[in-house]
């Protein structure tokens, strides 16, 4: 008897315990987005600041059907060195602003690293690309499904 009851109370310490450690994993994820968009956004406009106003954003643009673009292989000139009119040199005196691109969390596989560009400051969320960029403000968010609007730290 005492046994069975023993066996009951760590049942049910465990059914209180295991849902928090399920949320660790989600917590960790949005902790680690937050604080990539941070650094991606410091490094952005610290760019901006040493390239006259001008955003980093290069590449080529692909439009799909729903009118705004992808990057495919985002913001080389934040992983390289520039000069001051954001030319790629490499004795340029300007970057690298960051080693390598980071992925998005709550993507997988190559979406997590691509970012679709438009106007807009708001992400459409479609979780089809990583991030998404403004090109007017220059400003980078998640652009995911998973994670939602808490994962922007604005």
């Amino acid at each position: 008897m005492e046994i069975l009851i023993v066996v009951v109370i760590l049942g049910i310490i465990a059914m209180i315990v295991v849902p928090q450690f399920a949320a660790a994993d989600e917590d960790a994820k949005e902790a680690s987005l937050v604080s990539t968009i941070k650094i991606l956004r410091r490094q952005i406009g610290l760019y901006q600041v040493e390239h006259n106003g001008n955003g980093p954003h290069v590449g080529p643009i692909l439009p799909p059907p729903d009118g705004e673009g992808r990057l495919t292989a985002p913001f080389q000139r934040l992983t390289e060195r520039t000069d001051i009119a954001g030319n790629l040199d490499p004795n340029g005196p300007y970057g690298p602003y960051i080693n390598d691109w980071p992925g998005n969390p709550f993507c997988e596989g190559l979406v997590a690293k691509t970012v679709t560009v438009g106007y807009g400051a708001k992400p459409p969320r479609t979780g089809i690309t990583g991030w998404y960029y403004d090109l007017d403000t220059c400003i980078i968010s998640a652009n995911s499904t998973t994670g939602g609007e808490s994962s922007d730290p604005e």
